[in-house]
């Protein structure tokens, strides 16, 4: 008898039935079978309940994340590590901390009209417009603190200014006493600007040979050619470049000896160099000149004569050149022995004839020979003589107004101000009216930074002596002109 309505499930029935039933159900981890167990289909250890995980959790699942967790730390310090390690390898090279706190300059952005200013500034130093470049380069200097190539050019532009009265020095005559004084005040001032612009120059840059040769040419200038000697190997790999060639070679000039063949060739690699005949044609005059070679001289003299800008020192070069420059050591001359003469027989007592003497040591000089002796001293650049002569001078005479001041010009140039200011005050102390110990004074106090007492000083001589017995600058630094430069 056959019931409606019910019906027997078919196996392709069951067969889907049972492959939903399987994908709906998680999956079950493999349990772990004993021998002889049946192998059929895996089943979780216990049925799932709405509160259980998912996925479940199995009673060895604990072990493995301790294992992970400590190796986590492990790696994590050995990074820790490394990151410091790096971080001390940075610090040491770029100083981070000190940039931070202030202690190492942040690199400033450099304006782009720097450029400009700097290449103007060559150009006119290469022409001998020491004016012109000294402007451009303060230009620059108003837009970077500290540039070397604007420092570098400064202390270029403060050498060659002051190579002017150092030449003029040695072309005066003897006899030009005052003029020597003046000149030499000028030299100091020259000489300070230039040694501070090298000084900043060569700490911002101590390993560049432009610096290095700033602050060879600075000390030459200044009278220390022992100092200045240290620093020639630092820019002999250099010695053909023109400026270079010059620096070496003025060197030379400094000694009181006859300059060397070797100098006078580098004088004129570099007065070949000069876009405008200028200071290395000069000192290539003055160095012919002083060699005896004086158809040389004037030959190269014609060059600076021929020159749109004349040179500020033509007219000394000239005298220079004509003037007797040589003076012959002198050497003993052989007497003619007297003849001998018979003796006579007449019982009177000969003439006995004078025995002629070669005298080696020459007589005390006088005191005006004796300054005369440091004045010469002083154009050589030997200021160590120079000053033993003084103090001879004064140990016979304390009250010696010249010498007195010539003391003072000596520590002056010897970086001495103190020392300097005191012996111009005994000067003046002596002769309230000797010029060239209260211009010495002025100067002085200049130099030091003293404006306002060597305003006063100037002031003296302006309203005490005639114009025209004292420089030009007197009267401009006496009405407060700070920035004045002779």
């Amino acid at each position: 008898m056959q019931t409606r309505g019910l019906s027997s499930p078919s196996s392709g029935d069951i067969t889907v039935s049972l492959h939903a039933e399987s994908l709906a159900r998680p999956l079950a981890r493999p349990s772990v079978r004993s021998e002889g167990a049946h192998v059929g289909p895996s089943i979780p250890i216990h049925e799932a309940d709405e509160d259980d995980e998912y996925p479940p959790r199995w009673p060895d699942d604990d072990a493995p994340p301790r294992r992970r967790r400590a190796g986590g730390w492990i790696v994590a310090l050995v990074m820790m590590a490394a990151v410091g390690f790096l971080g001390f390898v940075a610090e040491r090279r770029y100083r981070f901390v000190e940039v931070v706190a202030g202690k190492v300059p942040r690199p400033a952005t450099v304006d782009p009209r720097v450029e400009t200013f700097v290449a103007e500034g060559e150009h006119a130093l290469g022409h001998g417009d020491l004016d012109a470049a000294q402007g451009a380069f303060d230009k620059a200097s108003v837009l970077t603190e500290k540039d070397p190539r604007v420092l570098i050019g400064a202390a270029r532009v403060a050498a060659a200014k002051a190579d002017v009265p150092w030449l003029k020095v040695r072309l005066l005559a003897p006899d030009a006493a005052e003029d020597l004084r003046t000149t030499t005040s000028l030299l100091g001032d020259d000489v300070a600007v230039a040694r501070r612009a090298a000084d900043e120059a060569l700490a911002l840059a101590p390993q560049d040979p432009r610096a290095i040769r700033a602050k060879l040419d600075t000390l030459r200038l200044g009278g220390d050619v022992d100092a200045a000697r240290g620093y020639v190997l630092a820019i002999f790999a250099q010695a053909l470049e023109p400026e270079t060639a010059y620096v070496l070679a003025a060197l030379d000039l400094a000694q009181p000896a006859q300059p060397l063949p070797a100098a006078i060739d580098r004088l004129r690699i570099a007065a070949a160099a000069e876009a405008r005949p200028g200071r290395a044609q000069a000192a290539l005059v003055y160095a012919l000149a002083k060699s005896g070679d004086t158809p040389g001289a004037k030959s190269e003299l014609a060059k600076l004569d021929a020159a749109t800008r004349p040179y500020p020192l033509l007219p000394n070069l000239h005298a220079f050149v004509s003037s007797d420059k040589t003076t012959p050591t002198p050497t003993p001359t052989s007497t003619p022995t007297p003849t001998p003469t018979s003796t006579p027989t007449s019982t009177s007592t000969p003439t006995p004839t004078p025995t002629p003497t070669l005298t080696l040591t020459p007589t005390p000089p006088s005191e005006t020979s004796a300054i005369q002796l440091a004045m010469d001293a002083m154009r050589r650049g030997d200021f160590d003589h120079a000053e033993r002569v003084y103090q001879g001078v004064l140990a016979g005479n304390p009250n010696d107004s010249q010498a007195l001041a010539g003391l003072g010009d000596v520590l002056r140039m010897r970086h001495d101000p103190q020392g300097a200011i005191d012996a111009y005050k005994r000067a003046l102390s002596v002769n309230p009216s000797y010029v060239p110990a209260v211009l010495g004074l002025g100067d002085t106090q200049w130099a030091q930074g003293d404006h306002a007492a060597a305003a006063r000083t100037y002031k003296s001589i302006v309203d005490h002596f005639p114009d025209g017995s004292y420089p030009a600058y007197v009267n401009q630094r006496a009405a407060g002109g700070g920035t004045v430069t002779p």
